[in-house]
Order: structure tokens, then C-alpha cells, then sequence
């Protein structure tokens, strides 16, 4: 990856890893959700978020020339753009956490409230593809597959949407199993197709692309969990169940070798795998005991198994940072290394855009997170540079 030479650097004081901030404004900046693509494939584009008290858009940074431009105009009400419920008020603009990076022709497609915009991020040329119905919300964070063809959203009701999520968490998770409806449609970008793939009695909140006819989503309507499904539809299985212990799988990334997961009980006591979804030939190893709340790091070749660690209580967060395993080990503990030291965040712990949400660059040099920036107390986007960190050692071939 070319660079622009005047990003600013940092050191991170816990492992002496150079850290690079790539944005600098008295806003909240983060990517597209770790799930899919923020970076083109040939390293030279980053798309990302932009939430002040405007409200939020999206946004372009040249990585060679640093030059960085707004993409979307967007002009949402307030009641519409919120990622419900996991993400906090951002007033007007795109709807939040739902765009997505088509990397095949370099486009962005975003909501405008009900209507699906696409638009060229070197040209900035645009064209509408489609509207929901007035009455439907889109609510997933949503893919486009590897091929360009199909972009994959799911929508629910509208009326019953806001009723379920007007509250706090315990709200939320009363009215979760009641969901009706909703619905996961794919559309296709060449002859304007748009194909049901399922239709739950379930929040569908992720859909991430395995290939590009298959999907991992979540998540079921009583607990968290992976569902898996063919882009013909009409059809789901649900792998990794429950275990014995408890344990329910949660955040998951598509790689090369496999479905990487974390699963626990709660925020804590967590373990982790990998999981074949063909061959149901899987892995799973313990954690480290001091993690709390966690996110599973994305690499997409599923060499570098590394997780983010979130450790918090009622006054607010303590730890933040990342650690790698170094060596799976088939009959004892694995091998671990912090990868990233302890670093704050700002915002609500229950955003997303407080959590680091790591993901590996398409050169494999760095990882891209959204990490706290002590001058304007907000999250910006940052590098950390793990060109000489070697890939997890000893991970089985699952096929």
C-alpha cells in the first residue's frame, strides 16, 4: 500500500507498532461495518462514515494523495438514519452502518431513507436503483457479492421496527422474538432483478457474503447465532449451535479458511472457532480469561486470528485493545500476543462507533480500526502496521 507521506504517525506504547491516523475531524469517523470492504482492492480508496452535528455521510479518502472528498448528500430525518439499536442518534444523512464498497467498479450503494442510491467514487456519477416501500425499513448491514453482481439487504416493517427498538436493550429483546416479516432480498446491479431470498420471523441484522452465492447472517430471534444461505433462496441452516456450556456464537467474519467466530455466554468467559460451513469441520479454543466484550478481527485469508477485547462496568470502558493467537494448539491453551495496547474511545460504549471493529488492509501490511483521538475527543480512523507479524501457526485445513 502507497501512502500519502503526511498522515499523521503514532507509536503504540504497549508493543511499539506504528499506529497511522488517517482522518482528523471534530467528528466521529468509521468505516463501512468490518463485515465487507472499506478499501478498494487496489489499495488506493478508503470509504468511511463522517457523523457531526450535520448529520452523517460518507465520505472518500485518496490513501496515495491524502485528498478527501464527500460523497453523499443524503438528507434523512433524524428518526431515520440511526442504526437501531445498536448505534446512537446521528441525525440526517445516509442511513448509518448500512452502505456498502462494491469493489469490482469502484461504487458506494447507501440509503437515502427508502431509496438505493449508487454512486461512483472517483466520478462521483450516480444513479437510483431502487425504492422500499414506505411502510418497510431497511435495517441490515448489508453486502454486495464478490462478483459485483447482487447487492444483499434486508427490511422489516417499519411501524413495528420503531416500536421495538423506541427503548433500551430489555425493550429490544422483549420484542425480538415477535418479529414478522423480515425480509432478505438481493439485487441485481445488470438487469435490475430484485429476488426474495428469505422471509423470518426474525431481525436479521448482518449479511455477510460467503462467495458470491452464498451468506453467514444473524441472527436468530431468541439468541445470537450464524445462519447460512444460498443466494437461490428458500432455504437456511444454523450452524454452530448452542453448546452445552451455553455458549452462543456472536460477531463472525467469511475468510479463506472458514467462519471465525467468537461464542460466550455473555460479555466475558468467551471462546473461539473456526467453522467450515460445507464440510462442518470446525475448531474451537478458549480465549484469554481476561476478555470481556468481543469482537472477532477480520483478516479475509483467515491467516491472522486475532480479536478485539473491550473490558468495561457502569463507569464507562477500561480496556480497549487487540490480541493475536500465535499458535492454535490442537490439546492445550493456545498461544497469545497483544497486537495493540490499550487505547480509548469516545462515544457510548453501546455505539458502533466506540468499538475498534479491526479489519486487515487487501495488502495484508496493516489493520484498519476506529480508535480514540485525545484532541477532539472523538474516533478516527487509524492503521496499525503489522507488516512483520507472521499468520497464526498450526490452523488446520478444515476442507
Amino acid at each position: 500500500m502507497e501512502l500519502y507521506k503526511v498522515f499523521k504517525t503514532e507509536t503504540d506504547p504497549e508493543t511499539g507498532r506504528k499506529l497511522i491516523r488517517l482522518t482528523e475531524w471534530n467528528a466521529f469517523c468509521y468505516p463501512l461495518y468490518y463485515f465487507i470492504p472499506s478499501i478498494t482492492n487496489d489499495n488506493r480508496f478508503l470509504v468511511y462514515h463522517k457523523c457531526d452535528d450535520t448529520g452523517v455521510q460518507l465520505r472518500v479518502l485518496n490513501l496515495q494523495t491524502g485528498e478527501d472528498k464527500q460523497l453523499t448528500h443524503a438528507a434523512n430525518s433524524a428518526d431515520e438514519a440511526q442504526w437501531r439499536p445498536w448505534c446512537t442518534p446521528c441525525g440526517d444523512g445516509v442511513l448509518d452502518h448500512r452502505s456498502v464498497l462494491n469493489t469490482v467498479n469502484n461504487t458506494v450503494v447507501y440509503f437515502d431513507c427508502n431509496i438505493t442510491r449508487e454512486i461512483n467514487i472517483e466520478t462521483l456519477e450516480e444513479r437510483e436503483l431502487f425504492s422500499l416501500d414506505k411502510e418497510r425499513y431497511p435495517i441490515s448491514q448489508s453486502c454486495i457479492t464478490p462478483d459485483g453482481k447482487w447487492f444483499v439487504f434486508s427490511h422489516i416493517d417499519k411501524s413495528f421496527y420503531y416500536e421495538m427498538t423506541a427503548g433500551n436493550w430489555s425493550d429490544y429483546i422483549k420484542y425480538r422474538p415477535l418479529t414478522k416479516d423480515c425480509t432478505i432480498q438481493a439485487y441485481n446491479f445488470e438487469t435490475g432483478e430484485m429476488r426474495d431470498i428469505l422471509i423470518l420471523n426474525a431481525v436479521m441484522h448482518h449479511i455477510i457474503p460467503y462467495g458470491s452465492d452464498y451468506f453467514a447472517i444473524n441472527h436468530p430471534p431468541t439468541e445470537s447465532g450464524i445462519l447460512f444461505t444460498g443466494l437461490e433462496g428458500r432455504w437456511y441452516t444454523h450452524i454452530r449451535t448452542k453448546s452445552a456450556d451455553g455458549r452462543v456464537a456472536n460477531h463472525c467474519a467469511v475468510t479463506n479458511r472458514g467462519i471465525v467466530y467468537e461464542a460466550c455466554k455473555f460479555h466475558g468467559d468467551n471462546c473461539g472457532g473456526i467453522y467450515h460451513p460445507f464440510t462442518h469441520r470446525y475448531i474451537e479454543y478458549k480465549l484469554p480469561e481476561f476478555f470481556g466484550y468481543t469482537h472477532t478481527g477480520f483478516d479475509p485469508n483467515g491467516d491472522l486470528i486475532f480479536y478485539e477485547n473491550l473490558n468495561y462496568d457502569n463507569t464507562g470502558i477500561h480496556c480497549h485493545n487487540m490480541y493475536k493467537m500465535n499458535r492454535y494448539e490442537i490439546d492445550g491453551p493456545c498461544s497469545w500476543e497483544l497486537l495493540m495496547g490499550n487505547r480509548p474511545t469516545y462515544g457510548s460504549r453501546s455505539s458502533q462507533k466506540s468499538h475498534f471493529h479491526p479489519r486487515v488492509t487487501p495488502d495484508n501490511r496493516y489493520i484498519l480500526f476506529t480508535g480514540g483521538y485525545e484532541k477532539t475527543r472523538t474516533n478516527q480512523l487509524y492503521l496499525l502496521d503489522i507488516s512483520d507479524v507472521k499468520p497464526t501457526e498450526n490452523l488446520p485445513d478444515l476442507e
